[in-house]
């Protein structure tokens, strides 16, 4: 899964926590609010405007992952001047006004503005906190390191949000919902301010600003680029899946809150406690010269097992489980190994660059799957083809690992 490297060198201990402490914080207590909400979010849009069916719901989740995963492709020359504090408090503050307006948006097209708002805050925060790693860290394994940290942080923060989203949104309290969504935010944009260093800009130690428009060029015609956005595209389209058609799955097999909330904390207590071991494993890997390459298609494959677990028995909870706890070990690989694998490919690019490519390939993975998730599971359920929706997901990924491998021997 491609030829081993010599090793960057490691940064010390302390740096590496300094830089990990920061970030971490930032993502435990954002993404408490993104938790609460996402576990329902296909289910709330249309008890929030009765007038978005199947194909609004798919269109809804589309627009808002495309904004999340992309939206700072838009500001990237901005993100790339501003003090680091400054644009992650930013993007909180705006992923809380999007969710908090969320329930007075008038009709549809207010839904889907305030969804591209908070979207396009989330990616901002995000973008700025995963540039500040790749500047300040050089070793991959050092960067894996910090990314596996967030992935924990992000994960005990999910195993509490869809407890709350399942009994608010079954007591019927959705504006108390969201409006609770909006205030995590608010104080998290406060937490940043208070812990993130005043001074450090994304542009230290670059000489030149990011790409824009050339943005696409260099990903269609750089041969390593454009294998890893291929790879992180399909990984995202697939890992979309856990809140667009799990969320719907779930929702057909059971109508208990408990159980409910249980599949995805489930999910989020799996990555607390695989995260750290897989790290472990990978940085000594890393450390060694193996590629980040060949966990992230590694990831790509378990996540076609757990496809093609729901595939064989769908109509069991039992299968959802099993189905969930194969996901989570494909998400300890694939998702902080990502940021990764194109820092990597960053040779003297600016960190905002770097992350770009990253930005656009999750963009199009994640809003995709967002949308065959939110739209196609929901035909298929109607049509009595969830068997082959699965299984199509599951060869998507399974080709695509060995595709990808055989071209990089």
């Amino acid at each position: 899964m491609g030829t081993e490297t010599a090793p960057a060198p490691a940064a010390s201990t302390a740096t590496v926590r300094s830089v990990g402490a920061s970030i971490t914080l930032d993502y435990l207590f954002s993404h408490l609010g993104y938790f609460t909400l996402l576990p329902v979010l296909p289910v709330l849009l249309p008890h929030l405007h009765p007038e978005a069916g199947a194909w609004w719901v798919g269109t809804a989740l589309l627009v808002s992952t495309l904004a999340m995963r992309g939206g700072a492709l838009f500001v990237s020359g901005y993100l790339h001047r501003a003090p680091v504090r400054t644009a992650m408090a930013g993007g909180l503050l705006l992923a809380g006004a999007g969710f908090g307006a969320l329930p007075w948006a008038p009709g549809v097209p207010g839904m889907l503005c305030c969804l591209a708002l908070a979207g396009f805050g989330i990616s901002v925060n995000g973008l700025s906190a995963r540039a500040y790693v790749v500047v300040a860290l050089s070793s991959p394994g050092d960067r894996t390191a910090v990314f596996s940290a967030i992935q924990v942080a992000v994960n005990v923060s999910a195993a509490v949000g869809p407890v709350a989203a399942n009994f608010l949104f079954s007591g019927r309290h959705y504006r108390l919902l969201l409006t609770s969504v909006a205030a995590v935010y608010a104080l998290t944009a406060v937490l940043v301010l208070a812990t993130v260093g005043r001074g450090l800009r994304l542009s230290d130690g670059s000489g030149r600003a990011p790409l824009r428009l050339g943005l696409l060029k260099v990903m269609v015609t750089d041969p390593g680029i454009r294998r890893a956005s291929w790879v992180t595209a399909v990984g995202s389209l697939l890992y979309a899946q856990l809140f667009s058609a799990f969320v719907l799955q779930v929702a057909l097999l059971t109508t208990e809150p408990s159980l409910r909330a249980a599949f995805f904390s489930l999910n989020a207590v799996l990555v607390i406690v695989l995260q750290i071991p897989v790290a472990f494993v990978m940085k000594r890997g890393m450390e060694r010269g193996r590629p980040p390459m060949r966990y992230l298609l590694l990831g790509l494959l378990a996540f076609s097992c757990s496809f093609a677990v729901l595939g064989v028995q769908g109509d069991a909870l039992v299968a959802a489980f099993a189905a969930v706890t194969v996901f989570t070990l494909a998400e300890t690989l694939f998702t902080p190994t990502v940021s990764t694998v194109f820092a990597e490919l960053g040779d003297g690019r600016p960190a905002v660059e770097v992350l770009n490519f990253r930005q656009v390939a999750t963009a199009a993975g994640e809003s995709a799957g967002s949308f065959v998730g939110g739209t196609f599971f929901t035909l298929a359920a109607a049509h009595g083809g969830l068997p082959v929706f699965w299984y199509t997901l599951a060869a998507a990924g399974v080709l695509t690992a060995v595709l990808t491998h055989k071209g990089a021997r």
